[in-house]
């Protein structure tokens, strides 16, 4: 038995974080070998930043899900991310389908994660 079980927000957040995660991946896996027009250079970027971000993701559940000390600091690097993520997904929007959801979750993931630190949700006791 757990003996600081996680709150609401926390498990809120932990969800947040793999649902970004998970689109991140599939936003990113779907633009390899695509053939762009245009905006070769913006799909690059897009790419990386899909696969950086769901790699902050999973790394901040886990950590939301053990309470880790150093979880503020994380989760604030986590929402910096998923907001370049969405700031280019949404760029890149019209040249891909999945990026437009893409930057809705990351946005999504962005303030759940600024809304658990403001809230001191992962304060140990």
């Amino acid at each position: 038995m757990q003996s600081n079980p996680l709150s609401k927000q926390q498990r809120n957040c932990i969800d947040a974080c793999f649902a970004c995660a998970q689109i991140c991946e599939t936003c990113a896996d779907d633009m390899i070998g695509m053939t762009q027009h245009h905006s070769d250079e913006l799909m690059a970027k897009c790419t990386r930043l899909c696969r950086d971000c769901s790699d902050i993701c999973v790394l901040s559940a886990r950590w939301i899900s053990r309470n880790s000390p150093q979880l503020e600091a994380l989760c604030q690097l986590c929402a910096e991310i998923c907001d370049q993520c969405a700031e280019v997904c949404e760029r890149h929007a019209p040249h891909h389908a999945l990026c437009g959801p893409c930057a809705e979750q990351c946005k999504r993931c962005a303030e759940t994660c600024r809304e658990m630190i403001g809230s001191g949700a992962h304060a140990h006791s």
